[in-house]
């Protein structure tokens, strides 16, 4: 028989039975199987430990053998379409289920004890009907769970480029403004600032990656604020304090320049004597920070900064799954922002 489907094995709908853990849980269930058909079982006349006893070696017995043949052959089901792969594997629960049944009557030949035909029929019958039925209804528990699992990988993903999407244009805009206010100024800082916009949006638009070294993202965050500076001068002030060992950290495309536009817009513009945007980098415990302070504006109006802030967080929480913040703190005169994310390099 050939394989029609060369999927993965990671994206194979059966579990990876040699992993300790898979093992663990299958042998738990089947012996919660053989609880249950020992209660069904049960009366008065017959010891509850003895048929508990028979039930588990008997059950355990052929799961184990099962997820012993699953395992070393699970490679090569996952080559077969799954509804194929699926039929395989119920055939090898049958084989085995089959195998014990036929050795648990010739067991009782051997005692010996008189077992008529049709009783002997009916034991395997029943064997094979409850296996059938045991096994198919968990080998569709795996397909349904797989299928899941890539339907909210696929939302994710989704939600992850509308976040992105989102980002961007509001970028663009505030560019945009920047250069539309210097050609009446200054024609020449005008097409430097379209050089520098240009540069900027060849290098995120490019970028298919879902993470990018922090040295990268600082890098397009340099040119944004360097349009940022074009239009308003003296007023805007920059102070860095990076970590060497940052630079290496994988985090998420346009996370940081979100940001520093929040400062500049809400922080530094409302104010006529300008101020200063204090950029930090440290790695700590594990995780690397990445701050963001700027003077406070008396203006209430923070709506754009809250939308940016919720679609950096969103972001975090669907990438690193909870293990990532993005954290606010305000006094009377300041306004700070940080970012936490594992180091992954």
């Amino acid at each position: 028989m050939e394989a029609k489907n060369n999927k993965t094995p990671h994206d194979f709908f059966l579990p990876d039975f040699c992993q300790a853990q898979s093992l663990f849980l299958v042998v738990l269930v089947t012996e919660l199987l053989a609880v249950l058909f020992t209660a069904f079982d049960w009366s008065s006349q017959a010891s509850f430990w003895s048929i508990l006893a028979i039930y588990s070696v008997s059950i355990q017995m052929v799961t184990l053998f099962s997820i012993a043949s699953l395992c070393l052959l699970r490679n090569w089901l996952s080559n077969f379409d799954d509804w194929m792969a699926g039929l395989l594997s119920l055939s090898i629960i049958l084989f085995f289920t089959l195998l014990f049944s036929l050795m648990v009557i010739v067991f009782y030949w051997i005692l010996p004890i008189d077992l008529t035909d049709s009783f002997q029929l009916n034991f395997i019958f029943r064997n094979i009907l409850v296996s059938s039925l045991i096994g198919a209804a968990t080998l569709r528990y795996f397909y349904l769970q797989l299928q899941y699992r890539k339907q909210l990988t696929l939302q994710t993903s989704a939600k992850l480029d509308a976040l992105q999407a989102r980002i961007r244009p509001h970028f663009l805009f505030n560019s945009m403004n920047v250069i539309a206010s210097l050609t009446q100024i200054d024609a020449d800082k005008a097409e430097s600032a379209i050089e520098d916009l240009s540069d900027l949006f060849r290098v995120t638009l490019d970028n298919a990656q879902e993470m990018i070294p922090f040295q990268q993202e600082l890098d397009n965050a340099k040119k944004y604020l360097s349009l940022e500076q074009l239009r308003l001068g003296e007023r805007l002030v920059i102070n860095e304090s990076i970590d060497k060992q940052s630079l290496s950290v994988l985090i998420p495309p346009l996370s940081l320049q979100p940001l520093l536009e929040n400062a500049v817009y809400h922080g530094i513009q409302p104010l006529p004597e300008g101020g200063e945007v204090d950029l930090k980098a440290i790695i700590e415990n594990g995780k690397l920070l990445v701050s963001v302070s700027n003077p406070k504006s008396t203006q209430k109006d923070h709506h754009g900064a809250g939308i940016a802030l919720s679609n950096i967080s969103e972001r975090l929480d669907m990438l690193y799954k909870g293990k990532a913040s993005l954290q606010v703190e305000e006094t009377d005169k300041q306004y700070q922002v940080t970012m936490k994310v594992p180091v992954t390099v």
